[in-house]
């Protein structure tokens, strides 16, 4: 099957690098990647993610991490490995926790889940206070009936339920009340999280032109490193701001490093005004992003906008961004951004980098008089009298033409 083009940016394909050889190598990758949990250690891996970025530009006239020039690419990995950070936990969520308590492995190889309403969810211990099942007859979570092949994966409300799980012979005398296959359920997963029958179908067709490929098999993307990120740069490509319309954050990060756009692509509804929200949950994470943005982007020695473009058309902002960047330098909250443009190698048109400095008279001054004219490499007689003669030719037809 076809696979379906992502959104054009009309910038030009940059043929002469490669985003993981020359510029995201493993050392840069393993200072911005930490997982702390095994899950995520085995999940969100650096050749996972080279794979899944060949496998993605093979579909595509549209790349990721490879498009317009070196900081272009530098500024697109940064924005999408920061976004990924909040949005796995510091890499280390594979699936959404109250829809997954307390995994199992079964003998024949499949992960079973225990769902949990998130009412009877406590975060903390992450443990489940009473049984789904207890008050439903079947698993009703992220099956959209009315969206269905060819707009999302076939699915319904009555068909998945609690199941018998295999057990090893070595397991021991675990509860398996409660339990569904991992692999009947569209609940969050990915890199960039993604859910719902819908997202599934789409990211599936993205990758391979095949949506049965994960529509049969969601849990994939909880169990291949590929998958894991290959969803995450499907979102990243081609979610966009009105649905089928609009921008996406490949294409506002590529407008001279808009990370503030990204946000709005991504998550503007629940998260732009960054600083005045209703959910606690989500002003955390957008102050993660910031914080986030400047270690990834110090990592890859290129320095990101909070709400600038290089040109004003289709420019998107994430209201408040910028002042979350700037109190959390004075609070202390984010170090990695009090430092970040010491580690700048090519900066948006806004920032010098503060390696580089630019010598004021005094310091040209200073230095030439305490030099000779051989040491500074100062011009020979004979060619400072015909800049002279120059200047002079040029001051006398000025005053002619007056």
């Amino acid at each position: 099957p076809r696979v379906p083009p992502a959104p054009k940016s009309r910038i030009k394909v940059n043929d002469s690098l490669d985003p993981c050889k020359d510029i995201l190598t493993e050392d840069i990758f393993d200072a911005i990647v930490q997982p702390a949990s095994d899950e995520g250690k085995a999940l969100y891996t650096y050749s996972g993610l080279c794979n899944a970025i060949i496998q993605y530009n093979s579909h595509h006239d549209e790349k990721f991490a490879l498009m317009g020039d070196e900081v272009q690419i530098r500024a697109e990995l940064a924005a999408f490995l920061a976004h990924t950070a909040v949005d796995t936990h510091g890499f280390s969520v594979t699936r959404e926790d109250f829809h997954c308590v307390d995994p199992i492995t079964g003998s024949d190889g499949r992960v079973y889940c225990k769902p949990c309403k998130e009412e009877h969810y406590n975060s903390e211990t992450k443990t489940c206070a009473q049984n789904y099942f207890a008050s439903e007859e079947s698993y009703k979570s992220y099956c959209d009936v009315t969206r269905q092949v060819p707009q999302g994966c076939g699915c319904d409300n009555e068909s998945v339920i609690q199941v018998n799980v295999p057990l090893p012979v070595d397991a021991g005398n675990i509860d398996t009340t409660g339990y569904i296959a991992a692999s009947d359920a569209y609940f969050t997963r990915g890199a960039l999280l993604i859910s719902w029958n819908y997202d599934y179908y789409g990211a599936s067709m993205s990758m391979t032109g095949d949506a049965n490929f994960l529509c049969d098999n969601p849990d994939m993307v909880a169990t291949n490193p590929q998958y894991a990120w290959g969803v995450g740069i499907y979102k990243w490509m081609e979610k966009m701001t009105f649905g089928t319309t609009g921008s996406t954050a490949h294409k506002q990060v590529l407008k001279g490093g808009n990370f503030g756009g990204t946000v709005q692509v991504l998550y503007g509804d629940l998260e732009c005004p960054s600083n005045n929200w209703a959910s606690s949950i989500h002003v955390d994470m957008v102050q993660d992003r910031v914080a986030q943005i400047c270690k990834s982007g110090a990592a890859l020695g290129v320095f990101l906008e909070m709400d600038k473009c290089d040109t004003p058309r289709d420019c998107l902002k994430c209201e408040g961004l910028k002042e979350i960047y700037d109190s959390c330098q004075k609070d202390g909250s984010c170090p990695d951004c009090a430092t970040w443009t010491e580690f700048v190698r090519s900066s948006a048109p806004s920032v010098t980098p503060i390696r580089i400095e630019i010598p004021t008279f005094d310091n040209w001054n200073e230095n030439f008089q305490t030099r000779s004219a051989a040491d500074v490499g100062a011009p020979s007689w004979p060619s400072t009298t015909l800049v002279l003669l120059i200047l002079s030719s040029v001051v006398g037809s000025l005053f002619t033409a007056i």
